[in-house]
């Protein structure tokens, strides 16, 4: 496993990486020949790098829904781990040091080795590839942006890929998707994580940039932006590059036809209809002067992104 080449989707939330993981699932190597939803959409995100010692937590884990909730690959990687799961729980402060580890800059892939969440991660997707029934293992966590020390010594080889999005429509989205939900009667402890000030979301958003950008100049050959902007305005020939760049060849099924027209998932149908270039304004969630702000202060990144000012 650790000669693949896995692909990994690691950001940012609300920015079009579920339309971007939904996408490559229609390729014949990533194409989960096991699924649960009808249409073959599988978009669980099993934060296995955020949080490695849940992977053997049982059923209620992100991990087991990745595997699908196949009992018997589960209880297979359970077995082949049980030492490193024994080893793990003599470790003091393992959960605090995952906590902790995006602030760390040094010594972190050492520590991760030391703990033995390399092995214990290949083993995991390698069992996770045959709950999946899939020739090559596509992962999305957004949040494993800030993991990408982690990822890259468990899998030297892999690619990943990272989705930007104009600022103010990954904010809009967050605000839109938290009224949608409200309006489902979905509990408002469930949606703590779409509740963020226009300040916390400039902090955020620089901050996963931040990264991004450096590892785009640092490692080429393995980190690629993919503009959400020209993902759904120029579609196959944005995914012509993406294919390149993770050396599959391009598979015109790909392209998702609009045939999802309802779902049962009404917070956010758009995951499962067609690449849409638009999918809302921005001005019917956000007020002009948070729009101005959030552009104000992260106008920087705005131009290193070359994005055009809305306010």
């Amino acid at each position: 496993m650790k000669n693949e080449s896995p692909v990994f989707i690691v950001g940012a939330a609300r920015s079009g990486t579920s339309i971007l993981y939904r996408t490559l699932q229609r390729h014949s190597s990533f194409k989960p020949q096991k699924y649960k939803h009808k249409h073959g959409v599988e978009l669980t995100e099993s934060n296995i790098f955020k949080t490695p010692y849940h992977t053997y937590s049982g059923a209620n884990s992100n991990a087991f829904t990745y595997m699908l909730g196949d009992e018997d690959y589960y209880c297979q990687f359970l077995g082949m781990t049980k030492s490193i799961q024994n080893y793990q729980r003599l470790l003091i402060g393992k959960d605090i040091f995952q906590k902790v580890a995006p602030k760390v800059s040094v010594l972190r892939a050492s520590v991760w080795k030391v703990t033995q969440n390399d092995i214990l991660i290949r083993i995991f997707l390698y069992y996770a590839k045959q709950a999946r029934g899939m020739k090559r293992i596509v992962e999305k966590t957004p949040q494993h942006i800030s993991r990408l020390p982690e990822i890259k010594v468990t899998f030297p080889k892999a690619k990943l890929l990272f989705m930007p999005r104009h600022p103010l429509d990954v904010f809009s989205s967050y605000q839109r998707r938290l009224k949608d939900s409200l309006k489902l009667g979905m509990k408002e402890s469930e949606l703590k994580w779409l509740k963020i000030s226009p300040k916390s979301f400039c902090n955020k958003y620089a901050s996963y940039m931040h990264i991004a950008l450096q590892e785009k100049v640092s490692n080429p050959s393995r980190f690629m932006l993919v503009s959400y902007e020209d993902f759904t305005c120029n579609t196959k020939v944005t995914l012509h590059k993406v294919f390149d760049f993770i050396e599959e060849s391009y598979e015109e099924a790909c392209i998702p036809e609009d045939t999802l027209k309802t779902t049962s998932w009404q917070a956010d149908p758009n995951l499962f209809s067609s690449i849409k270039s638009k999918t809302k304004s921005w001005k019917n969630f956000t007020s002009e002067p948070d729009a101005k702000f959030i552009e104000d202060q992260l106008s920087e990144i705005m131009n290193q992104l070359n994005y055009p000012r809305y306010t």
